[in-house]
């Protein structure tokens, strides 16, 4: 079976019903362990009603930094919306990508609720650093948090020693192969190697969108196959450490133990 550790099924990213819906009839036909990632509140709420659809879909909250000016007086809301997740993400600290210089003195702050919450129940974290790798991991060590993983990641090589003797995981997938294919010197493909094999996840993050829409059973694979390529193995192996290394994220986590039992119960691809 497959497990997509990052995938986005609300808007922008995937706006289109018609998508959404052929998205989401995929994921349970071919039994696609989904963890879907939200960016705000509004969106959050949207995929919890998706996994009433599905029940491969988990549905992660998180706010992206991108909108944390908006959520200033709503932090309370935040904590109480973290207390009820399953686990939390996408989230994290962006200044390179900030579309609104407001959001930056307010990205730490609402960062922190979700590092609080993550440690008091030790939660899985998908994080979004773009241009704030160091001062993201700085942070993370602030706190005993055990289950971070570093979603597309894009900071440098000297610092993934760092993670790696920490053990936090990495997710990669569709959107860094779209930069990296037919490159072989890309510097991505230098990080896919780099990463530890009981570090390794894959994702699929965004679907591709209009014309060239494909499900993600397609692009799943597709991921799978040139990581392979990449990493010098078989498609066959990297799906089988994703799998492991997903047993071992998930642990002992109540909230997730479904995931466990669908993965012991569907066949292997």
């Amino acid at each position: 079976m497959y497990i997509d550790t990052h995938l986005h099924l609300d808007e922008p990213w995937l706006s289109d019903e018609n998508h959404r819906q052929k998205a989401i009839h995929d994921i349970t036909k071919h039994q696609i362990i989904t963890f879907a990632q939200s960016c705000d509140i509004k969106s959050y709420k949207k995929i919890l009603e998706y996994s009433e659809q599905s029940e491969f879909i988990f549905p992660s909250f998180g706010i992206l930094p991108w909108y944390a000016h908006e959520y200033v007086d709503r932090f309370e809301e935040v904590r109480e919306l973290c207390e009820e997740a399953l686990m939390l993400g996408e989230i994290g600290l962006d200044e390179k990508n900030a579309r609104d210089k407001a959001c930056i003195p307010h990205q730490r702050p609402l960062f922190e609720i979700f590092l609080e919450t993550a440690e008091k129940h030790d939660m899985i974290l998908n994080l979004h650093f773009r241009g704030t790798e160091d001062e993201g991991f700085e942070i993370l060590n602030s706190y005993n948090v055990k289950k971070p993983i570093f979603h597309f990641y894009s900071g440098s090589l000297d610092l993934m020693e760092k993670i790696n003797d920490k053990g936090y995981y990495y997710s990669m997938g569709q959107m860094n192969l779209e930069r990296v294919l037919g490159e072989p010197k890309d510097p991505i493909i230098d990080k896919i190697r780099k990463i530890p094999d009981d570090l390794l996840l894959l994702e699929i993050d965004v679907l591709p969108r209009g014309q060239n829409f494909e499900v993600p059973s397609i692009v799943f694979v597709n991921i799978v196959n040139n990581i392979a390529k990449i990493r010098n193995t078989t498609s066959e192996e990297i799906e089988a450490l994703n799998q492991k290394n997903v047993v071992k994220l998930v642990g002992n986590d109540p909230k997730l133990k479904k995931i466990i039992r669908l993965m012991e119960s569907v066949p292997k691809t």
